[in-house]
């Protein structure tokens, strides 16, 4: 097996990729936290907090931004794609995206797709989080306690059948139950 480069030392996807960049009238800045830029990019969209409309474009775009940072970018380099929402992921590149957020959270990478899955389901990390360790640099948080994850990750909803589209990438890290 191919031994990928450790988290920090993978280039950065080019900020024109981002799920960001797609709205006119908005200018991303790609070293924002994602929640500081979804609020603005919300707020240039009318999108009210709260809404249907807001839960959907926010998971929309949580699925957009944990795709280009750890499932896709070299594919995208390589293939000189436009739109993020049009590559569709090779197994190949599942596999490295699964094994990167494995390395991301302290858990050695596996050798398939199922079980990289099954140990990041035992894992308590918070999406935003582990976006925000390729956007801005901070270090992700892996937690221990469930309740004090749970207060803290549940200050906002996914929409979850969004979050279920693209292979389940997105739906493949929430936390549902106590007994991870």
């Amino acid at each position: 097996m191919d031994q990928m480069p450790p988290p920090s030392s993978q280039m950065p996807p080019p900020s024109s990729q981002s799920h960001f960049e797609k709205f006119d009238n908005f200018v991303p800045d790609s070293s924002a936290s994602f929640e500081d830029e979804f609020a603005r990019l919300a707020s240039s969209q009318d999108w009210a907090d709260g809404t249907s409309e807001f839960q959907k474009q926010r998971t929309i775009a949580l699925r957009s931004e944990l795709k280009l940072h750890y499932f896709s970018a070299s594919q995208i380099i390589e293939e000189g794609q436009e739109d993020l929402e049009d590559v569709p992921l090779t197994e190949e590149a599942k596999l490295a995206g699964y094994q990167a957020l494995c390395e991301e959270v302290g858990i050695p990478p596996h050798d398939t797709i199922e079980e990289c899955q099954k140990h990041l389901k035992r894992t308590l990390v918070n999406i935003v989080d582990l976006i925000d360790t390729r956007r801005t640099g901070k270090s992700v948080k892996v937690w221990t306690d469930f309740d004090a994850f749970r207060r803290y990750t549940l200050k906002r909803s996914i929409n979850t059948e969004e979050a279920k589209k693209d292979g389940g990438i997105l739906a493949s890290l929430l936390q549902r139950r106590k007994d991870v």
